[in-house]
């Protein structure tokens, strides 16, 4: 009799850890189509600027429309998740994002190209905060950092793939239109699958938002994903133009070697917070190692006359800092705010939109005015505040 129990606890054991790893990977799925919808034009600004008419303003405001949509539903829809349940905004927002991405492929003008941005990112703010909602609840009182790093290593995967995959699909398939209803496919096919996963409890919470806006600490946790994904998002705009310019590679080359810095947010994500499940340090440290990485590979990437390998290390340390805190950053957003985890995630995630809607042109600004070198201080001095700002806020270890 015992052992029938035994394995029927241990069966009952195994199907649900297969149904956790199922819904981890399909959350990832889904943070890899939503990278993907935030570079999907990037890489075919050519074609859909000749097809537009757009100059470079026009072509920037692309980016502008769907982060501005994305920090405004972020605002509006932080406690959604915590009364219609996780699963159903995750599905909602990958639906959402396909027909948005649709959108853009049937566009005829620039305007509709623009209202389809923005509703690309009105799908994934509706997904964000839900996603890491429902890890909470898959998870219930186990760790669920190294989950969460997986799913945010999803969106610079994402991000990474678009850069690579738009051109050549928008060559095999007649134009940019075919290469943006392939993205549509992957998205509407991410939100299929994501139906297969189990619902998770869901809990209401008193507050919202406005106590979120109350909460110091909640502030803290902004400012670092400002200097995280933020960062990384501006930084990963510049560092081809930088190493085409400074160091006269092809371009081909250049866009190679600078996708070290997303490559390595990738797999620094999953680690941070496999470094945080397994208790081997707390998460004030794991971000202060993260700001101090950045810092410090910005300094190699500003040094005068520095050699290639110079640079290129400087980039990989760049990518390895705005990656490793993010299990952190969230985790800690969350424990600030037990009436509200799901706003002070929220507004942990706007800080770091804010960070790539601030950093991208002030970047640009310092290229143009004083050179490279004043570009990557600006990264270096927002790193640095972040590292400050360590020392005034409180770990989730510390909330719990």
């Amino acid at each position: 009799m015992g052992s029938a129990r035994r394995i029927h606890v241990g069966l009952r054991s195994f199907t649900y850890r297969r149904h956790v790893r199922v819904a981890v990977a399909l959350l990832s799925l889904s943070a890899v189509a939503f990278g993907f919808t935030y570079s999907d034009h990037a890489p075919l600004i050519p074609l859909v600027s000749a097809d537009f008419r757009l100059d470079d303003l026009g072509v920037g405001l692309l980016s502008t429309a769907l982060f501005t949509s994305y920090m405004a539903t972020t605002f509006l829809t932080t406690g959604l998740a915590e009364r219609l349940g996780p699963k159903r905004m995750v599905g909602a927002g990958l639906a959402v994002s396909a027909a948005g991405t649709a959108a853009f492929a049937l566009s005829p003008g620039y305007s509709v190209a623009l209202a389809a941005k923005a509703i690309q990112g009105v799908g994934s703010a509706l997904a964000f905060v839900a996603a890491a909602r429902y890890l909470a609840g898959l998870y219930g009182e186990r760790r669920n950092h190294f989950a969460l790093g997986l799913y945010g290593g999803g969106f610079p995967l994402g991000s990474a793939v678009a850069l690579v995959a738009m051109p050549p699909l928008a060559a095999a398939l007649g134009g940019w239109r075919g290469a943006f209803w392939v993205e549509a496919a992957f998205v509407a096919v991410a939100a299929t699958a994501w139906w297969r996963v189990p619902a998770v409890p869901r809990v209401a919470r008193p507050g919202n938002i406005r106590d979120a806006l109350r909460c110091p600490n909640c502030w803290w946790t902004s400012l670092q994903h400002a200097a995280g994904f933020g960062l990384a998002i501006a930084s990963g705009t510049w560092i081809t133009v930088y190493l085409v310019r400074e160091f006269h590679l092809p371009l081909e080359l250049s866009g190679l070697l600078g996708s070290l810095l997303l490559v390595l947010a990738v797999l620094a994500r999953p680690l941070g917070g496999l470094l945080l499940a397994r208790e081997h340090m707390p998460t004030r440290r794991v971000m202060r190692i993260g700001d101090l990485a950045i810092v410090a590979g910005v300094a190699l990437l500003a040094f005068p006359d520095r050699p290639l390998t110079v640079a290129l290390l400087g980039a990989v340390l760049v990518g390895i800092g705005v990656g490793l805190p993010y299990s952190a950053v969230f985790n800690t957003a969350a424990a600030s705010l037990p009436g509200a985890p799901g706003a002070a995630q929220g507004l942990a995630a706007v800080g770091g939109t804010a960070g790539v809607m601030v950093g991208a042109p002030a970047m640009g600004f310092a290229v143009q005015t004083f050179g490279f070198w004043a570009a990557w201080l600006f990264v270096g001095a927002v790193s640095a505040i972040a590292f400050v700002g360590t020392a005034y806020m409180r770990g989730e270890e510390e909330l719990t």
